[in-house]
């Protein structure tokens, strides 16, 4: 049987939506991003931090752009041996703040924000600014204006935005068109609701620990409002993108934490759902209505086009704006704050709900095999902030003792 060559790239189509290209040029530019990632990894090394300011990619482009303050340092970068065979693809482009200065001032407007309880502040080192870009609302405005105030003398970008706008409208539209019938696989990017019926999270990934236990990993702040069973856990269900409430029980998020990694663990305990290496794609009824979980990929470069799955907004894509992000959280009903941290961002579109769904990019070489790179924990309209998978698995070794591993697809489905 002969396949349309659209029809095999349709997996590729938002990606290819945020790129701005058709889907068949997809492939050949995560070929390009993979060897700009490998590029990018050579040269960082390599740069001093006081006379460079951060690097970042654009596959679309074909480059990786070097922040350069001290231009005499640009032929002595383009003499390594390991460098030469790519001086085409550097461009290097004139700046005024050292990744020494970023990397100092971020960790004093981080403090800065701890002391002052700043409220709903993130902070990040974003490269194509060369600047520090603090993430803002206007309705803390208030709350905050110590620390706007103090933060300006280190001029960095202040940008506001509107937390979790309700825009999710058109795509509960096309549940007449295309209902998803009520099945018993638990997909990454599945919704999770609580024994109230409230849809609260997304699904993530499987993983296993070293004893052979699975859970579902998600955030940890989705136990924030929903009622607790008796042993002090929250118990969730399973939700399609195009379902009601369906009380096929998971089981508790057993091991969570807000701060500083926002991340949480679903002891699986159940009967009702099976647990799978799919993630859901359902709003691209091609072929390929769902993605399979090859292995896990490590982000190294600003730029790179990542996409995430969640019960919200369902399948969007972006890039990495920032690797280096920090954020004010507060515990609730408590003044306390506490600083989130090791966390990256990105201009995927969120919404709430899409909390726990898993982050994940394109193999371009096997269709329709995926690489996951973390779990979402928060954004907003137009950003999307994630914690890598590697962080997730320290972070649940220091706290819960648990050696985690993630459940792949075999490679011969």
């Amino acid at each position: 049987m002969l396949i349309n060559h659209s029809i095999i790239h349709a997996q590729y189509e938002p990606l290819a939506k945020y790129w701005g290209v058709p889907v068949e040029k997809v492939p050949e530019l995560l070929a390009i991003e993979q060897n700009l990632i490998m590029v990018d990894g050579i040269l960082k090394p390599r740069l001093d931090t006081s006379s460079f300011g951060g690097t970042y990619i654009n596959a679309k482009e074909n480059k990786v752009f070097i922040n350069t303050l001290n231009s005499s340092m640009i032929p002595i970068v383009k003499s390594f041996p390991e460098i030469k065979p790519y001086i085409d693809l550097l461009s290097f482009l004139n700046a005024t703040k050292s990744s020494y200065q970023l990397n100092t001032t971020f960790n004093e407007l981080t403090i800065l924000a701890q002391k002052l309880n700043a409220y709903n502040v993130e902070i990040g080192i974003n490269p194509k600014f060369n600047n520090i870009v603090i993430y803002l609302n206007h309705k803390d405005d208030k709350v905050n204006k110590n620390f706007i105030d103090s933060a300006a003398k280190f001029n960095p970008i202040m940008q506001y935005s509107e937390t979790y706008p309700t825009d999710s409208t058109p795509l509960e539209s096309n549940i007449e068109k295309r209902k998803r019938l009520i099945e018993y696989r638990l997909l990454d990017g599945d919704g999770l609701h609580d024994r109230d019926g409230d849809t609260v999270c997304s699904v993530g990934l499987w993983v296993r620990d070293s004893n052979g236990q699975d859970y579902i990993m998600t955030a940890g702040h989705c136990d924030f409002a929903s009622p607790r069973n008796p042993q002090g856990f929250v118990d969730f269900y399973q939700k399609g993108w195009y379902s009601l409430s369906t009380y096929n029980y998971i089981g508790p998020l057993e091991y969570f934490s807000y701060a500083p990694y926002d991340f949480g663990l679903i002891r699986y305990n159940s009967t009702n759902v099976t647990l799978t290496t799919l993630i859901c794609n359902f709003d691209h009824q091609t072929i390929y209505p769902v993605l399979y979980v090859k292995n896990v990929g490590v982000v190294t470069s600003s730029g790179t086009s990542l996409c995430k799955s969640g019960e919200t907004t369902h399948v969007t894509c972006g890039e990495v704006i920032a690797l280096v992000t920090s954020a004010t959280f507060h515990y609730p009903d408590s003044n306390h704050t506490d600083i989130k941290k090791d966390f990256f961002k990105t201009d995927i579109k969120c919404d709430s709900g899409d909390s726990g769904g898993t982050v994940f990019y394109y193999d371009a070489l096997r269709i329709p095999y995926v690489l996951v790179a973390g779990t979402v924990i928060g954004g907003t309209n137009s950003t999307c902030n994630f914690l890598s998978i590697p962080v997730s698995f320290r972070a649940a070794r220091v706290d819960f003792n648990l050696n985690l591993t993630v459940v792949y697809t075999p490679q011969n489905e």
